[in-house]
């Protein structure tokens, strides 16, 4: 009995890090955005971008003074966007009455950016397309 457990827990951790490797996405790049490469890099843009593991479309206009518009297929969101000391781009939103930011590794990839959760792993955001020079973010007219 004891035999048929130890085959059984050696044959699982054998294969645990294949199973991991399929599910959580490769840690972001060592060489992240510096704190003022960051603020260069995320004002006054218009990202747009899907996401590696759901393939969601997204978008987020991002004015001068970090006021946001984040715009999923699920509607939209007015946030605000902040540089940690460490460089991170954090973004919060009404919703959470910008209590509840969300922090993210920021890197250059071969189309603009790539933005990964601070702790890694989890969805990554990918940019399509960088828009720059934007002066404003307008909320679309949501009534009528």
């Amino acid at each position: 009995m004891r035999k048929r457990l130890l085959a059984a827990a050696m044959f699982a951790a054998l294969l645990t890090p294949a199973a991991l490797a399929q599910t959580v996405p490769p840690p972001a790049p060592r060489e992240s955005l510096t704190v003022a490469e960051a603020k260069a890099a995320l004002f006054g843009i218009h990202l747009y971008g899907t996401t590696t593991d759901f393939g969601m479309k997204w978008d987020e206009c991002i004015e001068p003074d970090g006021d946001t518009l984040y715009t999923t297929p699920e509607g939209q969101m007015h946030g605000r966007l902040t540089i940690s000391p460490r460089g991170y781009a954090c973004f919060a939103y009404e919703d959470t009455g910008f209590r509840a930011p969300q922090c993210f590794v920021v890197w250059r990839n071969k189309d603009g950016l790539a933005l990964t959760s601070e702790f890694g792993g989890g969805e990554v955001f990918v940019t399509t397309k960088v828009v720059h020079g934007i002066r404003t973010c307008e909320k679309a007219d949501l009534i009528g």
